[in-house]
């Protein structure tokens, strides 16, 4: 593919040049070439469908959990949980005569968005009635009845993000360890003491399936909760020189990548709230919206067609950019660093089966920028050759258009032993973002497609 490509471009040059001849010099090249032999190189733009589309959930494998109710004006109410198994120290055994003194619960959170000082109520359940399964993708908005009870409460607390009364000042950066502790009931403290379920994380995930922490009031902030520990503490005594010796000690029980975490995100007013205007869209985390896109292959391919007169065709360069129409101020709403376009028929499979991005189904774009009189201007460029060849192959199963999604990504990078850099994963992006995006009815700078192909 790529020879054919520099194939073309190459017998393009001598084009250019003969188009740049005196007047009265004969086309000595052209004479000598038939023309039904001469490769037609030709350039068109094309203009697309765009709406707003309020996709319904997305699979949710969090690095990190958000939590907490946050509103805003352009994308409604945001409701963010956090639904997760504990893993156990694998093969551990208390030592004999261990007394549990308690167990406490510490949600960790690097920041927050929003108000910092408006109160959230954290309420913290027991998972008490079915548990994940480790290998299994779940929705952002699964049913949090298939999975607790009404009756396992464990905790409650009204908290402030900003206020730092359970948080550690680390006295090197100055800079304070946010967190929020919880400490759980007796009779569960008791119930929980039981090595006899630390053989393998499966059957420490039946013993006790999980926790469920939720918010019920606050629609001001949400916390960026990096790290999650239930912890264990207790004591024992023993005979040291005739005396007795007493030993406090804990163990940790974290919500890490060994287990199955989800991070159930609603949106009870979207549909509401988002308005339709026909020279924006909006792509948003963890709102869900994104952008849904109708590609005209069909009339591509007439036109091409027509253009080179039935040659073979090929397309050469295919490029859609999709510009900001705005720069969000507040620091929540930045832009994503990269944007996904994939296929309809891809969405699904890709993300639950983890797939990479390809030329054919999924392409990535990062952010970029240019600068015209001191004016900043903020796109992303996708470049979708492949896509439209192996849609203009298909001749007789030709649709009219090609549905895509344009949504907000996370990107994982490796780098192999001679320095060079490539995509290891894909996830859905799970943080605050938002872009405003101009639409393919924008008079400044619609939605199109730049097509330059040729025909041999």
């Amino acid at each position: 593919m790529k020879f054919t490509r520099f194939f073309c471009i190459v017998l393009f040059l001598p084009i250019l040049l003969f188009a740049c001849k005196e007047q009265g010099q004969p086309d000595m090249g052209v004479t000598i070439q038939p023309l039904g032999d001469q490769i037609l190189v030709e350039a068109d733009t094309f203009h697309v469908r765009s709406a707003n589309w309020l996709a319904p959930y997305i699979y949710s494998s969090p690095d990190s959990f958000l939590l907490g109710n946050f509103y805003n004006e352009h994308l409604g109410t945001t409701k963010a949980e956090i639904m997760t198994q504990l893993a156990c120290p694998i093969g551990y055994s208390f030592p004999e005569g261990v007394v549990p003194d308690s167990v406490e619960l510490y949600l960790y959170y690097s920041s927050w968005y929003g108000d910092g000082h408006s109160p959230m109520r954290i309420n913290v359940y027991e998972m008490d009635k079915e548990t994940f399964q480790y290998h299994e993708n779940y929705p952002s908005n699964l049913d949090v009845n298939k999975y607790v009870s009404g009756n396992s409460l464990l905790s409650s607390r009204v908290i402030t993000a900003a206020n730092a009364a359970d948080s550690v000042l680390d006295n090197v950066s100055g800079n304070y360890l946010y967190y929020v502790r919880f400490t759980l009931p007796e009779d569960f403290t008791q119930r929980f003491f039981d090595d006899s379920h630390y053989a393998t994380l499966e059957d420490f995930s039946e013993f006790f399936k999980g926790l469920y922490i939720t918010t019920d009031y606050g629609t001001a902030c949400v916390l960026n909760v990096a790290q999650l520990d239930l912890t264990l503490y207790y004591h024992f005594t023993y005979q040291k020189e005739g005396k007795d010796t007493t030993v406090y000690n804990y163990k940790n029980y974290p919500a890490n990548e060994e287990v199955r975490r989800v991070n159930r995100i609603l949106h009870p007013d979207r549909e509401s709230v988002i308005k339709d205007v026909d020279s924006i869209h909006y792509i948003a985390a963890p709102a869900h919206v994104f952008t849904s896109l109708e590609l005209p292959v069909r009339q591509m391919s007439d036109t091409i067609n027509q253009r080179i007169d039935h040659k073979r065709p090929y397309v050469n360069a295919a490029i859609m950019r999709v510009e900001l129409a705005d720069v969000p101020t507040h620091e929540w709403a930045m832009p994503p660093s990269h944007l996904m376009l994939i296929k309809e028929s891809s969405l699904d499979r890709f993300f639950a089966q983890k797939e990479l991005p390809s030329d054919t189904c999924a392409i990535l774009a990062e952010m970029k920028y240019s600068v015209k009189a001191d004016k900043y201007s903020y796109y992303y460029d996708f470049s979708i050759d492949q896509i439209l060849m192996s849609e203009l192959r298909k001749e007789e199963q030709m649709q009219e258009f090609i549905k895509m999604y344009l949504l907000p990504v996370t990107v994982e990078m490796k780098t192999d032993s001679y320095g060079s850099s490539s995509v290891s994963g894909v996830k859905h992006d799970q943080g605050m973002s938002m872009a405003i995006i101009r639409s393919a009815k924008n008079q400044t700078a619609p939605l199109k497609v730049s097509l330059l192909y040729c025909g041999f």
